[in-house]
């Protein structure tokens, strides 16, 4: 392992961890007094969050379950301001999760593996669960923390209880459920960039003790992070509105049903692409960006973006004394209607529209045993489908070339999973298989192949509603056995030591983005090994975790990304590589007071290509598979960390003064298969500061993010000519919240 941390990096952990070594030297001399000394925990950041992670009968605590999983409670990603998955992700190691090129869709990846583009029939190598419901599409998949119970972030395969493309790992995301007596909560934001959020959520018993319900709404509008440079106007802006009902129905002690129904609505700007117009030929690497004012985005006219969700859930649970039967049916409608100036460039060198439409059905049965003694297990089956149409238009070339394509995709699949754990003593041995059989249909026609409306104007974006032939079908089946052998050790209840062996799959399937109908590409295989270690030591007033992994992958999906004179850019999915990526993951949690707790959290990722089958990599026009152990992962940075110090101080009238300064620090890392395009490391520090009622109904808070104003990108692409674009994160930005709880 080369670890060569930055400045900023060393600053990070000089900051965060000098008194862990100390810790744990008085841990061993003086265990007596630190015991008699240490007052009851009040830090959220120690928490005995439960997690649903191993689909028990009950849920487990997650110091107790022998997986790498990162868990958030609502009052965790309150206290760090946590609007999105994204923010979540960066608290995580080896987790990074960032938006695409078009708005609302997700490029996530966990120890390496992850989407990298938009190409709508690529499988996520990151599963995302609401509810226990999988959503099957990448597209408007970048979910808003409102009204959120608990998040759990799975690191690594999973694919005995969670199946399919979920390679990398999973993230489970759980709403809230009403509560046993009326309740009312309320918050407020206001913000830089024309922020202002509203929401609010009543919840309480509809039916005597049988059926309660929880209404929630949400209201979210800013101006946008960028200026367009032509108008002199804020560029990047959204309208968030999220709908949601609960309803949990309990008509017998032994019975229940949870039926959650919700809308999701964002119109706005479409992603905010910089265009950097660079005389000269490839490689733009290191200090390419130009201009210096990193937030000044040309574009010729504004583009615009809709997106549309409705989904509901209906989860069922029947105890039976000796197990729970557990019923999960899902439902998913997405819609997405995007317009980008995707040269960044104040003419029409590459616009682009987009029109994408998905609809899925899922439906889980499993039941969970809960026996007393050695023995317990969980056995279910699966079923899952989806559909989708995709359109997208180009604009070349000062509208010169004008052209659109199209494809349709059905999907479905089903399988059969088992877990079981056999404990004796201190040990528990884990076994567990998943079958999969899964059946891919598809129809496409490459660019220029979809009719466009006669008296459409070429300066506006295209219309892509017209219908389109997309011509005769292919279909590819596929079926995989994904087993699990685990051995878990825990000497006592407060240390826990686990080894993990398992296998996962990604779904094969069709390369459908603007090109002709190809054969289709084989799953993508992963053999994974994972050693842990998790432990609550200074009398639970320390929590240290950490994970070793090792996953070596077979016929590894790529989608690689091409620049055609005629086409502009398009991207090409298929098995291009096989790889090996392993790596460290550390999180430490110490409550030295009542008043201070300290956070971090390290990742190590080592990402090796064995083979990259048919990519260039010296430029001289023929494939190099066997250079490829030269490259490094796309948007993978070997290191990640952050910290944090969480100060309480209470007041004399009762009311507590919350403060928070936390770092993240991100490795360097490439964002192309060549390793042209090069983005340096970078570190963001936040801040905020709270005051909490003596009641603890009342909540005012004031927040930063990016204290330094940190100029970094996530993305980056080759225009050829046109020179270079990117995806920018955000800038400094600043709030007050006012919260209130009844």
């Amino acid at each position: 392992m080369r670890l060569r941390p930055s400045r900023e990096f060393a600053a990070l952990l000089a900051l965060a961890i000098p008194t862990l070594p100390a810790a744990a030297a008085a841990q061993e001399t003086q265990p007596e007094a630190i015991e008699a000394a240490a007052p009851e925990s009040t830090s959220a950041f120690l928490d005995d969050v439960v997690v649903t992670a191993r689909k028990r009968a009950n849920a487990e605590a997650a110091q107790d379950t022998p997986i790498a999983v990162t868990v958030f409670s609502e009052a965790q990603y309150e206290a760090v301001f946590a609007t999105d998955l994204m923010d979540l992700g960066d608290l995580s190691p080896n987790v990074e999760f960032r938006p695409s090129t078009i708005v609302g869709l997700q490029n996530f990846t966990i120890r390496g593996m992850g989407i990298t583009g938009s190409t709508p029939s690529d499988a996520p190598a990151v599963g995302i669960f609401q509810n226990g419901v999988f959503w099957g599409s990448n597209y408007g998949a970048l979910l808003d923390t409102f009204d959120i119970e608990s998040v759990e972030i799975l690191r690594g395969p999973q694919g005995t209880l969670f199946g399919r493309n979920v390679t990398g790992g999973a993230v489970l995301v759980r709403t809230k459920r009403p509560g046993d007596e009326f309740a009312f909560e309320a918050q407020a934001v206001a913000g830089t960039h024309g922020r202002a959020d509203l929401s609010a959520a009543v919840e309480g018993q509809i039916l005597g003790n049988v059926l309660s319900g929880r209404l929630t709404g949400l209201y979210r509008s800013y101006d946008g992070y960028f200026e367009n440079t032509l108008t002199g106007q804020p560029y990047g802006g959204s309208d968030v509105t999220v709908l949601r009902g609960t309803l949990v129905f309990e008509p017998t002690p032994n019975f229940d049903a949870t039926l959650v129904v919700d809308t999701y609505r964002e119109d706005g700007d479409s992603t905010p692409v910089v265009g950097i117009a660079i005389p000269g030929t490839l490689p733009y690497t290191n200090g390419f960006r130009q201009p210096a004012d990193y937030w000044d985005i040309e574009i010729d006219r504004p583009g615009a973006s809709l997106i549309e969700v409705d989904s509901a859930s209906l989860e069922m649970n029947w105890d039976l004394g000796h197990g729970i039967v557990t019923s999960v049916t899902g439902y998913r409608d997405v819609y997405n209607r995007n317009n980008t100036d995707f040269d960044g460039t104040p003419f029409s060198g590459f616009n682009q529209s987009i029109l994408f439409n998905s609809e899925q059905l899922t439906q889980e049965l499993r039941y969970a045993s809960d026996f007393e003694g050695w023995f317990n297990f969980t056995v279910g089956a699966y079923y899952f489908d989806l559909k989708h149409d995709f359109r997208e238009g180009r604009n070349l070339n000062n509208n010169s070339t004008i052209f659109a394509s199209g494809n349709h995709l059905e999907q479905s699949s089903w399988a059969v999973f088992g877990e079981g754990d056999i404990s004796w003593n201190d040990f528990t041995l884990t076994l567990g298989a998943r079958y999969t059989e899964e059946s891919i249909t598809a129809r496409t026609r490459p660019f220029g192949g979809c009719p466009l409306p006669a008296t459409t104007d070429t300066n506006r974006y295209l219309d892509l509603t017209l219908p389109c032939d997309l011509g005769p079908s292919d279909t590819a089946e596929f079926n995989d056995v994904s087993p699990k052998v685990g051995l878990t050790w825990e000497p006592t209840d407060d240390h826990l030591v686990y080894f993990t062996a398992t296998r996962g799959f990604r779904s094969g399937g069709f390369s459908l983005r603007g090109s002709a109908l190809t054969p289709p590409f084989d799953a993508e295989q992963v053999n994974a090994l994972e050693l842990g270690y998790k432990g609550d030591l200074l009398n639970d007033r320390l929590r240290f975790n950490m994970a070793l992994f090792h996953n070596e992958y077979e016929d590894l999906q790529r989608t690689i990304v091409f620049v055609s004179p005629t086409l502009g850019t398009f991207q090409k999915t298929g098995n291009a590589a096989a790889a090996t990526i392993q790596g460290l993951e550390i999180e430490a949690t110490w409550q030295p007071t009542e008043e201070l707790t300290l956070t971090a959290a390290y990742g190590y990722t080592d990402a090796q290509f064995e083979s990259f089958e048919g990519l260039d990599v010296t430029g001289d026009g023929v494939p190099d598979p066997n250079l490829a152990s030269q490259l490094h992962f796309v948007r993978v940075p070997e290191e990640t960390f952050t910290a944090s110090i969480n100060y309480q101080m209470p007041l004399e009238s009762g009311a507590l003064m919350r403060y928070r300064l936390s770092g993240n620090y991100v490795g360097d890392q490439y964002l192309d298969d060549l390793n042209l395009l090069h983005e340096p490391s970078y570190t963001i520090f936040d801040a905020s500061i709270a005051w909490v009622s003596p009641d603890r109904r009342w909540e005012v808070a004031g927040f930063v993010q990016n204290i330094g104003n940190t100029e970094y990108a996530f993305y980056s692409a080759s225009l050829g000519a046109l020179g270079l674009i990117e995806l920018a994160g955000p800038p400094r930005t600043a709030g007050v919240r006012l919260s209130y709880d009844y």
